[in-house]
């Protein structure tokens, strides 16, 4: 392969020294398209071959692997990706422009059982959809709440980042405040009304106190974690189980705090309650601390 940069008078000798790593990864990905087409197999397997790019190499690199004059168009190829944006480009934005039209699966294992889960263009919602749908769901109130904060919090963020008492007030349950605060005070009987109404429209059955318990009792908590069947919400359940203590597993500590708070999540993603996008070893980490304390419990 000759390297010539363009409108550089410059004899490339080794291309480590001229390229940087992503660089000769992209070159590798098109050397590998290249020989795979002339060797013409029934099926390509490309095993998260873009996750270390940046959006931009992402998407250059789709384009050159599945939509350019000499691509894989047409051909049998196997993506497996951590990626979830690249879903979203070919799945959600511009199916149509593949040959031929892509499927998409969501894998996950427990137990050491493989699962897959097919994600369809209507799969991929927006926080506020999926947040809707899951409060409007037969679920336990606290689960519905935990929801219900995040939506509060897009919305907020999407209106000059200003938090409203709604959200003041289940940030206070969650942080089990028998006294609400807000801004270092405790919030007056009109902010705490304000906020009651604010969350029956969304959790009818909402009240402070029969929640505060619920939030203040290991064993409720436990029991409330054991019956939840999604592992984003038992992560959340975890995380309000040990507000204010220390977490020795950094790996958890990274996973609760992330999944906790809203970040770069607003646009698209998947329903937790569906694809568990929380990995099964964080929940299993999470299970023996709660087990300890449940035997803790009982004796």
């Amino acid at each position: 392969m000759l390297l010539k940069p363009i409108n550089l008078d410059v004899k490339i000798d080794s291309v480590k020294q001229h390229l940087s790593y992503g660089e000769r990864n992209a070159f590798a990905l098109a050397l590998f398209m290249f020989d795979s087409l002339s060797k013409n197999p029934d099926l390509i397997i490309l095993d998260d071959p873009i996750s270390s790019f940046d959006g931009n190499k992402k998407f250059a690199l789709i384009n050159m692997l599945f939509l350019s004059k000499t691509c894989f168009k047409d051909r049998t190829v196997l993506l497996l990706t951590h990626e979830f944006n690249t879903v979203i480009d070919i799945i959600h934005t511009m199916p149509y422009n593949f040959h031929p039209t892509p499927n998409a699966y969501f894998l996950t294992t427990k137990n050491g059982v493989l699962t897959e889960i097919e994600i369809k263009k209507s799969d991929i919602c927006s926080f506020k959809q999926i947040a809707m749908e899951n409060i409007q769901k037969s679920i336990e109130t606290l689960n519905k709440l935990i929801y219900l904060r995040r939506f509060l919090e897009f919305e907020n963020n999407s209106n000059n980042g200003e938090k409203g008492s709604a959200w003041n007030l289940l940030s206070n349950l969650f942080h089990k405040r028998e006294i609400p605060i807000i801004s270092d005070r405790n919030m007056t009987s009109e902010e705490i009304k304000e906020a009651n109404d604010e969350i029956r429209k969304y959790v009818t059955e909402f009240e402070y106190s029969a929640e505060y318990k619920k939030v203040c009792s290991k064993e409720q908590l436990i029991h409330i974690y054991h019956q939840t069947n999604s592992n984003y919400e038992k992560l959340q359940i975890y995380r309000i189980f040990h507000d204010g203590e220390r977490y020795d597993n950094l790996v958890v500590k990274k996973f609760v705090n992330e999944v906790f708070h809203v970040e770069n999540d607003y646009l698209f993603q998947l329903n937790p309650k569906r694809y568990d996008t929380v990995p099964q070893y964080i929940i299993d980490e999470c299970d023996k601390d709660i087990n300890i304390t449940e035997n803790e419990l009982q004796k």
